[in-house]
This record gives C-alpha cells, sequence and structure tokens, in this order.
C-alpha cells in the first residue's frame, strides 16, 4: 500500500476521469513501466499523461494505450484530447464505439472540434444517418471523421450496398474505401469489374470478405488477365472468386501449385479444369493438399478421376469433418445399415445439422455411442 501510495503522488498527471474506463492497476502499470527503468536508458519522449488518459478517458487496454501514445508525442497537455472525447460523448457515442475509434485511430484525437469533426458530424446527419448509426460508422473507420470531403464517397457507397449495415462492415474492413479516389481508382475499378460480367451486387459481396476494389487500377487488370489465362470463363459463378484469389497471391504461387498437382498424379488440363469448381486450390498449402490426396487415395479408396471431378472435396477440413463423416459412413457400411451406401461426397456436402439428422441420430440403436463418438471426432480429439 505504501508503494501504490508512493507511485501514486510520482504521476506528473492524472487524466480527467471523463469515462471511468480503467481500473487503478493501470495507473499503477503505468507508473512502475515508467519510474522503475534503469536510470542510464533514454527517457520516452510521450508526455507522461498521454497514456494516462488513453487509459481512463478512452478505455484503452495497457498495451493498446502505449502503442497509440506514440501518434500523440505532441501533445504539450489534455486539453486537446480532452475536447475530442467530449464532443463524440455528447454526440451519444457509446464507451465502447470511442474506444474502438481512438484504438483505430488515435490521431482523431487531434482533430479540431469545430473546424473539422462538428462539420463532418453535420454532413453526416444531413445524410440521414441516426445517432446510432454515427456510432457504428465512427467505429467502422474513424478516418470518416478526418479525411477531407468524405460526403461523395458515403453517398456513393451508400447507393452501392444494400444497407447501412454493408456500408459499415465494408469500410470498417477496408479504410481505402474512403480515401480513395473515386474518379482515378473506385469507379474504374467498378467499370472493370462489370467488364467481367461481375453484377454489382457479387462486386459488394467481395468487398464485404477482401480488401480489393479500392487497389490501383493496374492491379486489378493484372490479376484480371491471369484468372483469364487459367481459363475460367467470366462469365462463371465462380470467375469472381477465382479473380480474388489470384489477386492475393503470385503468379510463382499459381505455379508451384501447378507443379504440385502435377507431382500427384494430376495433369495440367485437368489442374485448370478443375480452377473454375473450386479456386481455393490455389490457397491451400502443399501439406493440406497431400494430406487430403493420401486420404481420399490410401484410406478411402477413391481412383484420383473421382477427385479430379470433385475437386470440392480438397476444401473440407481433414480432421473436422472428412475423417469423422467417412468413418460414420465406413461403421454404417460394416453394419448393413443404409447410410453406408452414401456417396461421400453427398455425406461431405451435408450442413452439420443435416448430417447428424440423417446420418447419426436415426442410427443410434443399431450403433450405440455413435453420436457421442461422433462429436468426439469432430473436435479432432479421437477416432471413432
Amino acid at each position: 500500500m505504501l508503494l501504490q501510495r508512493r507511485l501514486f503522488y510520482l504521476l506528473p498527471y492524472s487524466a480527467p476521469r471523463i469515462t471511468t474506463l480503467a481500473p487503478f492497476s493501470h495507473h499503477l502499470l503505468i507508473s512502475i513501466l515508467r519510474f522503475s527503468a534503469p536510470t542510464t536508458q533514454t527517457p520516452s519522449p510521450t508526455p507522461p499523461f498521454i497514456v494516462e488518459f488513453l487509459l481512463n478517458s478512452c478505455g484503452l487496454s495497457s498495451s493498446k494505450a502505449i502503442e497509440a501514445s506514440k501518434h500523440l508525442a505532441h501533445f504539450k497537455s489534455p486539453a486537446q484530447p480532452t475536447s475530442v472525447i467530449q464532443f463524440l460523448q455528447q454526440l451519444g457515442l457509446s464507451d465502447s464505439h470511442i474506444r474502438i475509434s481512438i484504438s483505430k485511430c488515435p490521431r482523431l484525437l487531434c482533430a479540431n472540434v469545430e473546424k473539422t469533426l462538428r462539420p463532418k458530424i453535420r454532413s453526416l446527419r444531413e445524410m440521414g444517418f441516426s445517432e446510432a448509426e454515427l456510432g457504428q460508422l465512427i467505429s467502422a473507420n474513424p478516418n470518416v471523421l478526418r479525411v477531407r470531403n468524405p460526403r461523395p464517397k458515403i453517398e456513393f457507397w451508400r447507393d452501392f450496398f444494400s444497407s447501412n449495415e454493408e456500408l459499415f462492415k465494408a469500410i470498417g474492413r477496408d479504410a481505402y474505401l474512403l480515401s480513395s479516389s473515386l474518379s482515378k481508382r473506385i469507379i474504374p475499378n467498378i467499370s472493370l469489374l462489370r467488364e467481367c460480367c461481375i453484377p454489382d451486387h457479387r462486386i459488394a459481396k467481395m468487398m464485404l470478405s477482401t480488401r480489393f476494389v479500392a487497389r490501383k487500377p493496374s492491379l486489378i487488370q493484372a490479376a484480371v488477365k491471369r484468372a483469364d489465362e487459367l481459363g475460367v470463363p467470366r462469365s462463371s459463378g465462380s470467375f469472381p472468386h477465382l479473380l480474388q484469389t489470384v489477386f492475393n497471391i503470385s503468379q510463382s504461387t499459381v505455379d508451384a501449385k501447378l507443379k504440385l498437382f502435377k507431382s500427384l498424379g494430376w495433369s495440367e488440363a485437368e489442374f485448370l479444369s478443375a480452377m473454375p469448381k473450386n479456386p481455393v486450390l490455389l490457397r491451400l498449402s502443399e501439406k493440406n493438399v497431400r494430406d487430403k490426396m493420401d486420404f481420399f487415395m490410401k484410406e478411402v479408396g477413391c481412383e484420383l478421376g473421382y477427385i479430379v471431378r470433385r475437386p470440392v472435396l480438397l476444401s473440407y477440413s481433414l480432421e473436422r469433418r472428412l475423417i469423422p463423416r467417412h468413418l460414420v459412413l465406413r461403421t454404417l457400411k460394416h453394419e448393413g445399415l443404409p447410410g453406408g451406401t452414401r456417396d461421400l461426397l453427398t455425406a461431405i456436402l451435408f450442413s452439420e445439422k443435416s448430417f447428424i439428422e440423417k446420418f447419426v441420430l436415426p442410427y443410434r440403436e443399431n450403433v450405440p455411442g455413435l453420436h457421442e463418438a461422433y462429436v468426439v471426432a469432430c473436435a479432432g480429439k479421437a477416432p471413432i
């Protein structure tokens, strides 16, 4: 207790408790870090009150606060960041929204309330965003309050997505959607994707799963060219998936995957024929592919042609789906039960709920313990 009291009085500043988001242990942690270091070390240039402020007033964790403080070393007093936090609270943002926003964008605390933040909020409100939606929007991408003129981009994306929830998810996943040029990047890239027969709703879906549309047009063009070279028709439903895949991997990776499948008995034509059915093959590791091919050919007894015609088989988890379901089918077949005659692919494609209802629960009396053993096997803990 005496040590805590001494350390407390050694603190040069105690941040105003705008919100009660951090316990005293954080004070003690920062004090120890600051005053227990060897005297030979160079003192940190970050003012001591900054970390305290981020802990107490913003609710950041100790590690996040220390990391964020590196961007705020120029502050001479807590007046500026305090004004920002108070403004956000007045808007109705929750403690959670404030914590997430500052964690993502510490420099938001540098913004001038009257010259920058208030006009931006006024513009967003004019667009019809409610108080709750403002919290979602800002915490999804705090740069909405920092970029020069976010309104045209928000209006563009709002028309593109089917709901505000999708908008928040997209800009939260890819911050460049609000900072990249509409005329130089966004619109040219979307036009190119439309030329590839990809409808807007699929483009929107692509944006919700990967950072893609806000990149340099030359990169998107190169990805389209490589996808074309793999022989997948642009009209194919798998073309968008393949495009995203090749955008994120190098040509050398594609070449290495072709070499791998050739070593496993596939011809180049068979490999290319599998691309429209399962572009995920390009992202699988060598060990993943080899283990699954060994399982299907040696354990299950599949012919190579069976796998080539059904490349989706290689997409599923070996330990949590393929092995447990194969063992269920093998058990049912051994007992002479109807479920054991079903094709493996058919059984694998069922959802977890449907598989249990069709292949496990009907045979509980015939094979006692089957359900329990299957659950254990799916957890990767033991075979059936």
